[in-house]
C-alpha cells in the first residue's frame, strides 16, 4: 500500500486550468482598441460592443508571433458585417461602409498562440 501511495505521490494528477483570455481593451466612442499578449492555446469566441458615429472605420492590426486561428470580425450599428480579416495580418485596412452606432467587435480564436494588438478609429 505505501508502494502505491508513493507512486501516485511522483505523479502530478492536478488538471492544468483552461487558457484564459484577459486582454487590455480600450473602449471609447469611435475608438477601440485591444491588446492581448501570452496566447496559450486560446479556444474562444468573444465580443464587444462599440459606439461609433461613423459609417466606416480604420482598422491597425499588429501580430506578434500569432498561430492558430485569430479572426477580427465587426459589424456596424445595423448587424451587418463590415469586416472580417485574419489577426495573423499585420497592416491597416478599412471597413467597408456602415451605419452609425453601436457597432460589434467579435472575435474567434482556435488554438491561438503569441500575441495581437489592433486599433479600430472612426474614419
Amino acid at each position: 500500500m505505501l508502494a502505491g501511495f508513493a507512486l501516485l505521490a511522483g505523479c502530478d494528477l492536478r488538471v492544468a486550468p483552461p487558457p484564459s483570455f484577459q486582454p487590455e481593451v480600450i473602449n471609447l466612442r469611435n475608438d477601440f482598441a485591444l491588446q492581448a499578449t501570452g496566447l496559450v492555446d486560446l479556444t474562444s469566441d468573444v465580443q464587444y460592443a462599440w459606439v461609433s458615429d461613423g459609417t466606416a472605420a480604420s482598422v491597425s492590426q499588429s501580430p506578434t508571433l500569432l498561430t492558430g486561428t485569430a479572426i477580427l470580425f465587426v459589424f456596424d450599428g445595423a448587424g451587418t458585417q463590415v469586416y472580417q480579416r485574419s489577426l495573423a495580418e499585420n497592416g491597416t485596412f478599412a471597413t467597408t461602409t456602415g451605419v452609425p452606432g453601436t457597432w460589434t467587435v467579435r472575435l474567434r480564436f482556435e488554438d491561438a498562440n503569441g500575441n495581437t494588438t489592433f486599433r479600430l478609429v472612426k474614419q
